[in-house]
């Protein structure tokens, strides 16, 4: 976990400075452990040199976690006052109290999900309102850094969320070997949802992710309650992003992969193909198989697959006794 120090600057500077620098790489865990994550949770109050530090900590920061899975959850209040040194009716008040947690899942010894999350407020009060001269900001924090491998190919998926305007989250990760980065994601500002994701072959990877909220710099000077979260999650090449959805599935049994090496999918009429009188199978829109005497048991192949793209599998099917039905899984791609 060399890297820390290079990344942290990478991620203060593209943050625009907003989150410091919480945490420093631990020594690593054990040889053998695939997943090491360290967590903290910390707060920094802040304001130009014409005003000093006159009561409370401008720079609490929690106790610090490690862990290889499960959770970990830390807590930091702020409360800190500063005053102009040269107008002390400028006193300016920042308080504020966060509270992130950080779930790791495995599959075998390798990350299958990484989960931050934060809530809390943070607040800037100036005796003086926008006439301070101080410009004072303040920021809470939930900040992790991980070294995790991955054994297959396969993409990681990363969403963000954050509900309201103060908010300010950042999510990179990096090939260990190469420094090349799989997925970045930096925002702050107003509430959003977005998913990025990123192609990864077997190897050794460095996460940084962080959540948390702003208060104070530009007018107006607020406090900020909000809740945001960051997933991060690996979905092997070929594999099924989430289970089949529609009325169809219960005729119709989709698989967790496609065939990678083949170019191709199965799907399986279940027992209940009996109620079935026909069904028109598409990959992405296009037609690519057609059966018109379904047997429980019996599969359906699709062949000829781009390994390049995302695949959505659709049935529609024609029932016995009127009416019909359809049933989709997606398929995250072979090859990135």
């Amino acid at each position: 976990m060399h890297r820390s120090t290079r990344t942290r600057r990478v991620l203060a500077a593209s943050a625009c400075g907003v989150l410091g620098a919480t945490l420093a790489w631990l020594p690593a865990g054990p040889a053998s452990a695939s997943v090491d994550a360290q967590f903290s949770v910390s707060a920094n109050a802040d304001t130009n040199a014409t005003c000093v530090l006159s009561s409370g900590d401008d720079s609490p920061t929690s106790t610090t976690a490690t862990l290889s899975s499960g959770t970990a959850k830390r807590s930091v209040n702020l409360d800190a006052t500063f005053t102009s040194t040269g107008n002390s009716s400028d006193v300016v008040q920042m308080s504020g109290h966060y509270t992130s947690a950080v779930t790791v899942t495995k599959k075998g010894a390798n990350l299958a999900k990484a989960q931050m999350t934060g809530a809390g407020s943070v607040a800037v009060s100036a005796d003086l309102g926008s006439s301070t001269a101080c410009e004072p900001k303040a920021v809470v924090d939930g900040f992790g850094q991980m070294q995790f491998t991955e054994a297959q190919k396969g993409w990681l998926y990363a969403e963000r969320t954050t509900v309201n305007r103060q908010g300010v989250t950042e999510l990179e990760v990096l090939n260990n070997t190469t420094d090349q980065g799989v997925v970045v994601d930096f925002f702050q500002g107003r509430g959003s949802h977005a998913v990025s994701r990123g192609f990864v072959q077997p190897g050794t990877y460095i996460a940084v992710m962080a959540v948390g909220l702003t208060a104070g710099a530009e007018p107006p000077i607020l406090k900020s309650p909000q809740r945001t979260s960051l997933n991060l999650v690996f979905h092997q090449a070929g594999s099924a992003l989430a289970g089949a959805k529609g009325a169809g599935k219960r005729y119709v049994e989709f698989l967790g992969a496609v065939s990678c090496s083949r170019h191709q999918a199965s799907l399986r009429w279940t027992s209940r193909a009996g109620h079935v009188l026909d069904g028109a199978f598409l990959v992405n829109g296009k037609r690519q198989a057609f059966d018109s005497t379904p047997r429980g048991g019996e599969k359906i192949g699709l062949k000829h697959l781009k390994s390049t793209a995302d695949l959505t599998i659709t049935a529609k099917l024609r029932l016995k006794g009127g009416g019909s039905a359809t049933a989709t899984r997606t398929y995250v791609p072979c090859k990135g």
